[in-house]
């Protein structure tokens, strides 16, 4: 175990000041700051029976999980795995008394603790965006803001995202090439919003594919639906089971 808390505690203190780090939290910011700019150009109109800030923690969570959740955890993995690449840090690494796979492990939870910062930021970042619109609209003021429901829908999301994380880390490391990781995140979208998105609708394949876990967690997010809880699962047993085997066929690689 204390080779585990040494790789662990290594790899945290790789990250901090560098660029994963800050895109933790700039990416989830970004998000709400575009959101927040156009309601605050919108009309001050409410729906009778219906709470406005809703629709805009649903917006937020639409298009991060969409869109952005994927491209990040494709960058961070790719960041992560550039801290050894671009340095030539591996022989370093190997040369140390501790096990291979425990590098890697090590390597897996900075990137799941990465996208937990975000997960989080995210949920707070729509709270304080709310309450600025309640102040600056008149009518909203009596709408109550969902923070345990975007605090949950969030985290539930990070667990969906754990099979698109880890296929995203394990390509990052395998190929040193840094494009090769935020490309197969591209695809990954691409493919989403082109196929999944229409041909899967309503079909298993929209359950199985990894780019679509994280939008199906979050859909309807006021509406309660059983798959949620699926498909977070889905997302951290398939996340651990390729994250094992990717540990175990990077562990006998020779990094040179």
């Amino acid at each position: 175990m204390s080779g585990v808390y040494g790789s662990v505690s290594a790899e945290l203190l790789k990250l901090r000041r560098t660029l994963a780090l800050r895109l933790a939290i700039g990416a989830p910011f970004a998000v709400v700051l575009l959101n927040f700019t156009v309601y605050t150009q919108g009309r001050d109109q409410t729906t009778a029976g219906q709470n406005p800030l809703v629709g805009f923690a649903q917006i937020n969570l639409t298009m991060w999980t969409i869109l952005v959740l994927p491209l990040y955890a494709a960058l961070a993995a790719a960041l992560v795995a550039a801290v050894e690449h671009q340095g030539d840090h591996w022989k370093h690494l190997f040369a140390l008394p501790v096990s291979r796979r425990w590098i890697f492990v090590a390597k897996w939870i900075a990137a799941a603790g990465l996208l937990l910062v975000s997960s989080l930021v995210l949920p707070a970042a729509v709270c304080v965006a709310a309450q600025l619109l309640r102040a600056m609209k008149p009518n909203w003021r009596s709408a109550s803001t969902p923070v345990a429901l975007m605090t949950i829908r969030s985290l539930q999301c990070f667990c969906a995202a754990g099979l698109l994380l880890s296929l995203q880390l394990w390509v990052s490391l395998r190929w040193r090439s840094f494009i090769a990781g935020p490309a197969l995140g591209i695809v990954g979208v691409l493919i989403l919003l082109g196929g999944v998105a229409r041909a899967g609708l309503g079909t298993i394949f929209v359950y199985l594919y990894p780019w679509a876990l994280p939008p199906d967690a979050m859909a309807r997010m006021i509406e309660p639906h059983p798959d949620r809880v699926l498909v977070a699962a889905w997302g951290v047993i398939g996340g651990a089971a390729v994250a094992a085997l990717a540990c175990w066929d990077l562990s006998r690689r020779e990094f040179t």
